[in-house]
Parts: C-alpha cells; structure tokens; sequence
C-alpha cells in the first residue's frame, strides 16, 4: 500500500499526475526514437532528449512524493539513467560545437546542473554497481569540473580530480561547506541549513512554484535529493534534520 510523502496535494492527485507522466514520458521515447531524417532538423534531437529528461524527472519526483515503493523506485532510477544518457548522446551528435558548449556551460543553467546532482546523489543512495556507477559519471560529462559535483562522484572514486568552481555557490554553496566541515556534527549543520533556505534558493528552477499550480497538474513535489546525497557521500548523521519537508527521508535508509 502506498503511503503519500508530500500533503500539498493528495493521493488521487498524485495517482493522476503519475498516470500523466508517464503517457507524455512514453511519446516522448517513441518520438526520439524516429530516424533522425524524419526531424526537420536534426538538431531538434539534442533539443528535444535534454528538454524530455524534464519529464521525467517530474514523473521520478511524482511518483516519490506519490508513495511508491523503494524497489519501484530504483527501477525508475534506471529509466532515469538511459535517459541522461540519451540526452547526453543526441546533444553530442546534433548539437554544433560552439552551441553545445554554450548550452551546457557551468553556471549558466540551473535545470541541467541539479539534474546531474540528483543522478549522482541518487546513484550514491541507491549504492548502484560499479558498471553502473561509471555510466552514471559518464552522463553528467557536461558537469565535470563543477566542485559539488565532482566531490560526489569522488566519494565513490577516491583520487578523481575535483573541480575548483561552483557553478551555482548562491545555491548549493551551504552544501558545499558540509565536505569542508571540521567535524561530521558541523557537516550536518552544514546540511541543515542549506535545507533551511533550500525552497527560496532554487527560485526560477524547474517546478519551482508548482504548488500553486495543482489544478493544472504542473505540481510534483519538493525534494532535496542533493541533500540526500551528500548525507550518503559523507555518511552524515541525518537526526537534526530528517523532519525537514524538503529531504527525501525515506530514501536515508535504502
């Protein structure tokens, strides 16, 4: 039986957000899956994969603040994972040079530079395999070099080089401060207080507002996964904030 995580909205709600999603989540597989010829042009392919993972990563926080089952999620992790790995690949192959790196730039987009933390922070929780751990950091390419993330992807490859700038130090610049924390109590300080600011922090982001958009269904949740994988990488103690709204809590024990 499912148990609904986020009360902003209700279980029905979240039942037909989910059931949503995953329609648009599917044509949006079957529509990049066409020849590229069949596009007008093909850099409608890079646009359109890095756009679709939007979704679902909606449908990922639906389904988390719906309820669902710890193994249901790991298995969408890996339908999450393909898809970072599609976006990654078509925006390689038909997204110019000059625009792809533009496109990707660090600090420039908020949407894709949380997307790499959740895909690593998750991976951390889930504690995937190596094989899949090395395609997890494969996919974030376009992050590397970015110091919150590269110390998360570090925790699992001791010696990987970590990268001297933050894209976004206004944002997760709390977070940060947890790998430079004296002691592991002011690590989770450090945590709970970049959770404290964390709904203000992300304004502009992807969902950001969706609350007061539940009639339109354009509501999925507020999860902090970040958080949660930064607790994982420096095995935190998560006490001092595990009622927080924003931290995924029941992922704290996979």
């Amino acid at each position: 039986m499912r148990m609904l995580r986020d009360t902003r909205a209700d279980q029905e709600y979240f039942d037909g957000v989910v059931e949503y999603l995953r329609g648009i989540c599917g044509s949006e597989d079957a529509r990049l899956a066409r020849p590229v010829e069949t596009f007008n042009k093909p850099e409608i392919l890079g646009l359109s994969a890095a756009n679709a993972m939007n979704k679902q990563w909606d449908l990922f926080t639906s389904l988390y603040s719906q309820g669902a089952s710890l193994n249901g999620l790991r298995e969408e992790f890996d339908v999450l994972l393909s898809a970072a790995e599609r976006a990654r690949r078509l925006s390689a192959e038909h997204l110019p040079a000059d625009y792809l790196a533009k496109r990707f730039e660090l600090g420039k987009n908020k949407d894709f530079y949380r997307q790499w933390l959740w895909l690593v922070s998750l991976s951390l929780v889930f504690d995937v395999d190596q094989e899949t751990f090395d395609r997890v950091v494969a996919a974030v390419e376009f992050g590397w070099g970015d110091r919150l993330l590269d110390r998360l992807i570090a925790s699992r490859r001791p010696g990987r080089p970590v990268g001297e700038a933050l894209a976004f130090p206004r944002i997760v610049g709390k977070l940060d401060a947890a790998f430079d924390a004296a002691s592991p109590a002011a690590a989770s300080g450090a945590v709970a207080k970049y959770l404290a600011s964390w709904y203000p922090a992300w304004k502009g982001a992807w969902g950001w507002g969706g609350h007061e958009q539940v009639k339109k269904r354009q509501y999925h949740g507020y999860w902090a996964f970040e958080a949660l994988g930064v607790v994982k990488a420096l095995g935190l103690d998560d006490e001092s904030f595990r009622d927080d709204e924003y931290y995924p809590r029941d992922l704290a024990g996979v």
